[in-house]
């Protein structure tokens, strides 16, 4: 019984080992597909790359094809210029044969028009040197304005009291700052000798002008046209005379009280004979007896 149950397993010892070896035919042969198919899918990647260069490269020869053309082109009409360039220098070489011929003219022409210009440099010169002369003119022009205008307001600052009053009035004459001072509030009727009232006045008068260096000062002496009472008349034989003192005894107050510089200080009288009212009535008079402080700008003579 033994024996009969062991050949079972004899007999299925080939078929085992036949299958064994069926198994690794199978895997042999799958791994080779597997390297056949790789082998496939890499050939078709390259086939796709060699696809997209030859696309490329046809892109390529066609732009060279393009710039060929243009480049064909330009050389025809560089050839066309150069045949245009040969003509004009052709033309020039002539032109130039010409010009020899009439270079003894032309240097003459050179020379007259050398000549010319430098005339014509030495007026722009001296047109130059008068535009700066009259620049710097009108700088100082400028500034002597600047000035008295500066002058004229503090004046009406320093005044406004009295201009209020109507007993001063400062204002402009041309270049000149013109203090226009009622004599009523300088003098008595008939005298000379400065009031109190009056010498306020002139102290701040001579107060403004200091603050602005030295200036010219003309004094000038007005009245009416009444003539001199016989009381004044051993005194002051007409309105010249008193309009005279009264204007020398302001210059004087302006310079010994006011320390003006007398070196520009000077005084005149012009009588009745320059009235700025009416003498027909005793307002205007009033406003013809007036004593005019004349303030001239810098280096104004």
């Amino acid at each position: 019984m033994r024996g009969s149950r062991g050949c079972p397993a004899l007999l299925l010892l080939p078929l085992l080992l036949a299958g064994c070896v069926g198994l690794q035919e199978y895997d042999r042969k799958a791994e080779e597909a597997a390297d056949l198919r790789r082998s496939l899918e890499s050939a078709q990647a390259r086939i796709a790359s060699l696809t997209h260069d030859a696309q490329n490269l046809r892109q390529q020869l066609q732009q060279k094809q393009v710039e060929n053309e243009e480049l064909t082109q330009s050389l025809s009409m560089a050839r066309r210029y150069s045949q245009q360039t040969e003509s004009r220098v052709a033309d020039l070489r002539a032109q130039v044969s010409t010009q020899k011929q009439e270079s003894e003219t032309a240097q003459e022409k050179m020379a007259r028009l050398e000549k010319e210009q430098e005339e014509a440099l030495q007026k722009l010169r001296q047109a130059e040197g008068a535009l700066n002369e009259t620049r710097t003119r009108l700088a100082r022009f400028e500034d002597r304005v600047r000035l008295q205008a500066q002058l004229e307001k503090d004046l009406q600052a320093q005044l406004a009291p009295e201009i209020k009053s109507g007993a001063v009035q400062v204002k402009r004459e041309g270049d000149k700052v013109v203090v226009q001072v009622s004599s009523g509030i300088l003098f008595a009727p008939g005298s000379v000798n400065i009031k109190p009232p009056g010498e306020k006045v002139l102290g701040r008068v001579a107060g403004a002008l200091k603050r602005y260096g030295n200036r010219d000062l003309q004094v000038r002496g007005h009245t009416d046209n009444l003539r001199i009472t016989e009381r004044l008349a051993e005194r002051w034989e007409t309105n010249w005379e008193l309009s005279a003192g009264r204007a020398t005894r302001v210059m004087r107050y302006l310079v010994e009280v006011g320390s003006l510089d007398p070196r520009r200080a000077s005084a005149a009288g012009f009588g009745e004979f320059q009235p700025i009212a009416d003498n027909a009535t005793p307002e205007g008079r009033e406003k013809n007896r007036r004593i005019e402080i004349a303030v001239l700008p810098p280096e104004a003579k």
